[in-house]
């Protein structure tokens, strides 16, 4: 009986993580409350994960050639904590991470998840584009799409998640499939691929995701050796931008007050707290009515001053390292650039920052040690299955 109970665990449990991982990329578009994907976050993820890590010894054998990420994230959230309870975080990020690793692990890897993830983002993407267009055609205005299945959104991370699902399906399937056919079939459908994010952008009016796609862009060229043709690539998209007014739909809002922003930051942290550790935790108010400072890096700046920095470049150093060449950390890109101008920080709990940040960097560290990884599950299969014998 104990062994047909383990031979069903075996079987039936990595299938079941897989979906409630899926279901936590996916619960970012529902209209879900913040406790409810946190929720599905610990139940589904995070203590199957710390059941593994406790259970099996041998799995800080699998972790061991990622010491030095699991070392400076744990040094980053310790410097950002502004108390005791904020240090979870770091935990949290830790068992996300070991969620990436046992999926790679597994028949059903991260890839599949988020080939799942990418298709719903174009199915939204087409939803989103109807809803617009048909608002547009009873009211004669562009409007700044933000409701979603009767809820309110964040058009900024709608924006981001749905480009870095667009940009995964090329990355993964679109390019070489059209590169063996053709270079014109290639840099046509590269060229698709920047009008819908245009588009996308359009729609949600988020210019820090063309910031983000713009850093991936460059990435991308470079990856590809495609410096002159990409960049001719680039002129087109400019025009195309200009010529159909996405300009002035995109510059409508102006800048936010994000250098307005940024400056204030910036003088408090030489004036009042200190260029070295920073500003902390604190509750002040940027220009007396915003909460963060609307940049990841200012914000990580801000609470932690240069020593802070220090240890996120250093950090972001060797992950592009130990990754060079990956496809996810090219996908990782948009979310590194689109920092630039959005969120409070890259050290939070379950947030859409997860999907378009985390997920890629963890993935392409990962990949990084595809050998290493494949390695300790064989043996770990070849170990289960002599069990059962």
């Amino acid at each position: 009986m104990m062994a047909l109970l383990r031979k069903a665990c075996l079987q039936g449990g990595p299938w079941l993580f897989t979906g409630l991982f899926c279901a936590f990329c996916l619960a970012f578009y529902m209209p879900l409350s913040s406790k409810a994907t946190n929720n599905i976050f610990y139940a589904g993820l995070a203590l199957p994960a710390l059941v593994w890590l406790l259970w099996r010894p041998s799995a800080l054998r699998a972790l061991r050639p990622f010491a030095w990420l699991i070392a400076l994230l744990t040094l980053m959230v310790a410097l950002d904590a502004g108390d005791w309870s904020d240090l979870k975080t770091g935990l949290y990020l830790l068992l996300f991470f070991i969620g990436c690793l046992l999926l790679e692990g597994g028949r059903w890897g991260v890839r599949a998840i988020l080939t799942v993830f990418a298709l719903v983002s174009v199915g939204i993407l087409l939803f989103a584009s109807a809803d617009w267009l048909w608002i547009w055609t009873q009211s004669g205005r562009w409007i700044r799409y933000g409701r979603f299945l009767g809820a309110t959104i964040n058009p900024v991370y709608f924006s981001i998640l749905t480009t870095s699902g667009l940009v995964f399906l090329w990355l993964f399937y679109a390019s070489d499939w059209l590169e063996r056919r053709s270079r014109l079939a290639f840099l046509a459908g590269l060229f698709l691929l920047c009008a819908a994010v245009l588009w996308c952008t359009s729609i949600f009016q988020a210019r820090s995701t063309l910031l983000g796609f713009a850093l991936f862009f460059a990435g991308y060229l470079l990856y590809k050796r495609l410096i002159l043709l990409g960049l001719l690539l680039g002129v087109a998209f400019v025009v195309l931008l200009f010529g159909l007014g996405g300009d002035e739909l995109l510059l409508r809002r102006g800048l936010s007050y994000r250098p307005m922003i940024w400056q204030d930051a910036w003088l408090r942290l030489v004036n009042e707290c200190g260029l070295w550790l920073g500003c902390g935790a604190d509750d002040y108010l940027f220009l007396g009515s915003f909460h963060h400072a609307h940049s990841g890096y200012m914000s990580m700046l801000y609470r932690n001053g240069l020593v802070g920095a220090a240890v996120f470049l250093l950090f972001a150093v060797l992950c592009f390292r130990a990754s060079a060449g990956s496809r996810w950390m090219l996908l990782a890109l948009l979310g590194w650039g689109s920092l630039l101008t959005t969120t409070a920080g890259v050290l939070t709990t379950p947030q859409p920052l997860w999907i378009y940040f985390w997920l890629p960097t963890f993935m392409a560290v990962l990949d990084g040690q595809r050998g290493a990884v494949v390695a300790y599950f064989e043996a770990r299969r070849g170990s289960s299955q002599a069990q059962l014998r």
